[in-house]
């Protein structure tokens, strides 16, 4: 059980250097060979593997999103009891975005985290709101 309640803690540390801004603090938990996947049809979307082209893709998301607060509503962990850093751990949140041009968007979704050995292996986001026109400007498409 000590190892859910540390992997909570780290996903939640995560999800606040998103808020920060603080790229740097939230690559640390990502494994060298972590891949991330994004739902949709933008040119964002799409898997991204390696710990750079992750970090790329990071980049792009909070230099399009200079204003953006995660509101983490649920943590899930898949493994109560591991004790080794081997866990699934799912974060259901809100977001509230400002993009660089000013427009203000919402989105609802769940990030599911596969940690390997302490670290990030893959990132999945399952997201409500990924059709219409306000994702695609949002995202400056």
């Amino acid at each position: 059980m000590i190892g859910a309640i540390i992997a909570k803690i780290a996903v939640k540390k995560g999800f606040k250097a998103l808020n920060d801004h603080d790229l740097e603090g939230f690559m640390k938990s990502w494994g060298d060979n972590g891949k991330w996947i994004y739902p949709g049809s933008l040119t964002v979307s799409g898997e991204f593997e390696g710990k750079e082209n992750v970090h790329k893709w990071f980049t792009r998301f909070l230099d399009q999103f200079p204003t953006l607060t995660f509101t983490i509503n649920h943590l899930g962990v898949g493994n109560m009891f591991d004790l080794v850093g081997n866990n699934v751990i799912s974060a259901q949140w809100d977001l509230d975005l400002i993009t660089k041009e000013g427009m203000t968007f919402k989105n609802t979704g769940v990030t599911v985290l596969t940690i390997k050995n302490g670290k990030v292996v893959q990132g999945l986001d399952i997201l409500e709101n990924i059709c219409g026109a306000d994702f695609r400007q949002a995202w400056g498409e």
